[in-house]
């Protein structure tokens, strides 16, 4: 099975590595004394004039978030309540304290997000040098990138700068995660299978040579980078070993930037006899979508390609898209389920994690405009 394709955000884009490159200044330019409540309220105002008619402000001031929406009002409900929820189990879980400044989340129309980088393709981005979070992805890309921004003021009041693979390996961690039972628990994603068939082919980096990697090495090969670093993450936390880890990372920073020391001091083994068995565990996982799976969840909808996602070219008679009447003919279908859905394959895969009868937020972008509905599955025929 091929590799899938990796991420489409703001990481992998040349501005997303000169802002990497800023990661450190205003280290020693304290926030103390800052005023964040009135500085939020500055920043909302100033928003409002820069975007104009058509958009909204809304200050978390709690939590030190500026939004700046296009959005519905209950999409942008749905959005602050998500990243409020976010930001909440990210200081219990891996990342203590509030942010330490205000950070803008701008949720514009496609229309605004495309005019200054009409070339990009990513659905979203974080800009560590002005601390603006731009996305018109509302599920998996937007929480990515917001882990990001987390981790940026982490690294900060620390006053380092993380492996590249520890900060795209946390982000890919945490965009496929959801709140249970009031705990924050990661899933699989569809980059798994993909990741396994590189490992029985010797065709995924080694650990040595994954974590001694710069940013432009790491995104020379970014799919099977992105895909390893998710995963030894992801077995970190699954072993309840991530804080701890993350705790002897920034301890030991100093004398190993890597995080080699640090997988080895928190795993009590040497890293090559962690790598062999990440490699058992990895290869033990069950992909959360095999098309041998016998009830498969069915939308009911016609695709086409575009640009930004799935255009809905027809609604099939009978099918539950047609009764719920939720989704429209020339909806662009951003994603399904929190999954990113940028080409029709990743629309039925997305889909095909879900179970028949269950409801789900679909991502759509419709008249220029991302909102969200809610959609019932039905049962795909035999």
């Amino acid at each position: 099975m091929a590799r899938g394709r990796p991420r489409e955000t703001g990481c992998r884009r040349v501005l997303g590595i000169l802002a990497a490159a800023l990661l450190l200044e205003g280290a020693a330019a304290s926030t103390g004394g800052t005023d964040l409540a009135a500085e939020a309220k500055a920043l909302a105002e100033a928003a409002q004039k820069k975007y104009g008619r058509g958009y909204v402000t809304r200050v978390d001031a709690a939590r030190h978030i500026v939004y700046v929406s296009a959005l519905d009002q209950y999409t942008l409900g749905r959005v602050t309540g998500l990243l409020g929820t976010f930001a909440d189990s990210q200081r219990q879980l891996l990342f203590p304290h509030t942010l330490p400044w205000n950070v803008t989340v701008v949720l514009p129309t496609v229309a605004d997000y495309r005019k200054p980088m009409p070339r990009i393709n990513a659905s979203g981005h974080y800009e560590a040098a002005t601390r603006v979070l731009e996305s018109i992805s509302l599920s998996d890309v937007l929480l990515h990138e917001f882990t990001h921004a987390l981790h940026h003021a982490d690294q900060v009041r620390a006053n380092q700068r993380h492996a590249v693979w520890i900060c795209e390996g946390l982000a890919t961690l945490f965009q496929r995660s959801t709140m249970r039972e009031g705990r924050l628990e990661v899933l699989l994603g569809r980059d798994l299978a993909g990741l396994q068939q590189a490992v029985k082919n010797q065709k995924a980096p080694s650990f040595a040579a994954l974590l001694a990697m710069d940013q432009p090495a790491f995104l020379s090969d970014a799919e099977a980078c992105y895909a390893e670093a998710h995963y030894l993450i992801f077995y970190l936390n699954s072993r309840g070993k991530l804080k701890d880890f993350y705790e002897n990372y920034k301890a030991g920073y100093a004398a190993d930037r890597t995080g080699a020391t640090a997988l080895a001091k928190t795993l009590g083994k040497p890293l090559d006899q962690v790598e062999a068995d990440w490699r058992q565990w990895l290869l033990a996982q069950e992909p959360p979508w095999t098309p041998a799976r016998p009830s498969k969840a069915l939308l009911g909808v016609k695709m086409e390609p575009a640009e930004q996602g799935v255009t809905v070219a027809g609604i099939i008679r009978g099918s539950a898209a047609e009764s719920a009447g939720q989704l429209k003919v020339g909806d662009i279908v951003v994603s399904v389920a929190g999954q990113s859905t940028r080409t029709p394959h990743d629309l039925t895969a997305a889909v095909q994690t879900c179970r028949p009868g269950q409801t789900i937020d679909i991502e759509v972008i419709r008249d220029d405009r991302t909102m969200l509905v809610r959609q019932l599955l039905s049962v795909m025929p035999p």
